[in-house]
């Protein structure tokens, strides 16, 4: 028996969550750093009549200059909301700065994993190319070499990939390379480690067969640190070894970070500090570009009856938008300012003392506490600095979980890398001290951890292990 067919509309209902558009906007500004909520802001008064610059808003309405309304412009609907709805399952404490992702008590610093990008050195290795008097096509093929280098200074492309995009021989390839090479500072340019420590021995005037040999057949013998191995293998004395690792240590190798450090401008958005009697206080940054307000000219026009249909919803919508964008500013400072109060009295220990006296606080306990929700106190602390007594540091960076002590109550997984960093800082090089040695140590100081815990806090600092550690010389 054949079964026919049949089509018939059916409904259904369901639940679905839109977020208004002002929200969604005051949610984006909240998670911007201030550089680029300035530059929101800046970009938002060149398009919207309505709004006045904080130079301005200190002038008598007589003295604004008049201004008449403009027609509508088209706005793109993506400036403000392509990236308005961030994700709700923001972790509570930082990566790792590893190259892949981290368990939740695997977290370290987010300080550690900011590139610092090298446009000051591009900037002046270009000056200092085209003050040379070089034929056109080396001048070219050589500021094609600066714009391959990478973050720590090295050629990150082939020098063969260059030829063909520039349509050059190899042997001018390489004779822009090596002219980059030998201008300052010393290591730029390299193609590889080996390389870079080569390009800065040459420049002391030290560079010889024994150094070739070393970087040539040495270099895995020379990062597990075996120096028996190296004496035999390149008959070596001790002395002799000694010294040339001692020269080697003192090398850069990563010359374009130190060129480029320098050039990184930190801008902290909350400010806590301390007053002679030991006081702290909170205060959010507001720069010029915040003090923006609603124009009283378009306010004033808006009662003007003679006022066109069109003109007066254009002058409408636009003073909504004004309206919205100075709440939502203000929203962002309320929220910063009140997270800036709540880790003075939490983290007073960390502000007293540093690091190691970091208490455990997750975003759920603070969201609680400020009667927020956990993803708007994600987005308060997300991409920006708080500058302390201790220091300028990510606001991410006060929160992290917690291992037990030995009076039953929590310490700060920082502060507990903290507490390692500085035992193996002041450890006998010549005996570095083992993970179990450190869990020893740890336990005596009232923090139980495994040997392997250890290991892990150990890593993800990106400390080498206690036989690399060891110092022969």
């Amino acid at each position: 028996m054949k079964q026919g067919l049949s089509a018939a509309l059916t409904g259904q209902l369901a639940q679905q969550q839109h977020l208004a558009q002002n929200l969604q906007r005051s949610l984006e500004l909240l998670a911007l750093p201030l550089p680029e909520l300035e530059s929101r802001l800046i970009a938002e008064l060149s398009v919207n009549p309505l709004l006045e610059s904080g130079a301005l808003s200190d002038l008598p309405a007589a003295e604004i200059p008049e201004k008449t309304a403009q027609a509508p412009e088209t706005e793109d609907e993506n400036d403000f909301e392509s990236n308005s709805i961030l994700p709700e399952e923001w972790s509570d404490q930082l990566p790792l700065p590893v190259g892949k992702a981290a368990d939740n008590d695997e977290k370290s610093d987010y300080m550690a994993s900011l590139a610092a990008p090298p446009p000051q050195l591009r900037s002046e290795l270009l000056s200092e190319l085209h003050s040379m008097p070089l034929p056109e096509n080396i001048l070219k093929l050589a500021c094609e070499v600066v714009s391959a280098l990478n973050d720590d200074g090295f050629l990150a492309v082939n020098p063969a990939d260059i030829a063909m995009q520039c349509d050059a021989d190899m042997s001018e390839v390489m004779e822009a390379v090596h002219l980059v090479q030998q201008i300052a500072p010393a290591g730029i340019g390299a193609r590889d480690l080996p390389e870079c420590l080569k390009l800065q021995l040459q420049r002391q005037n030290k560079w010889n067969s024994k150094f070739a040999a070393l970087l040539d057949e040495g270099l895995a013998d020379l990062e597990k640190n075996r120096p028996d191995l190296l004496m035999k293998k390149l008959s070596l004395s001790k002395e002799e070894l000694g010294a040339m690792l001692k020269t080697l240590r003192s090398l850069d190798p990563a010359p374009g970070r130190r060129s480029a450090s320098s050039a990184v401008v930190l801008i902290p958005d909350l400010i806590i500090t301390r007053d002679a009697q030991g006081n702290y206080s909170a205060v959010t940054r507001q720069t010029a570009a915040m003090k923006v307000r609603v124009s009283p000219y378009y306010e004033k026009l808006l009662e003007d009856k003679s006022l066109s249909e069109e003109d007066r919803a254009y002058v409408s919508e636009n003073l909504s938008r004004a309206k919205e964008l100075i709440k939502a500013v203000a929203m962002r400072q309320s929220t910063l300012q009140q997270l800036g109060d709540l880790l003075i009295i939490r983290q007073r220990e960390f502000l007293d003392k540093g690091k190691a006296f970091l208490k455990p606080m997750t975003m759920k306990s603070v969201a609680e506490e400020l009667q927020l929700s956990e993803s708007t106190i994600s987005r308060t602390a997300a991409d920006k600095l708080a500058d302390t007594p201790q220091g300028v540091v990510p606001i991410r960076f006060f929160f992290s979980s917690g291992v037990d002590s030995a009076d039953g109550g929590e310490v700060s997984n920082r502060a507990v890398m903290e507490k390692i960093r500085q035992l193996i800082e002041a450890e006998d090089s010549s005996a570095p001290l083992s993970d179990d040695a450190l869990a020893k140590l740890l336990k005596a100081d009232g923090i139980l951890l495994a040997r392997r815990t250890v290991a892990k806090y150990r890593e993800s600092m990106k400390i080498p292990s206690s036989s690399i550690r060891k110092k022969f010389f």
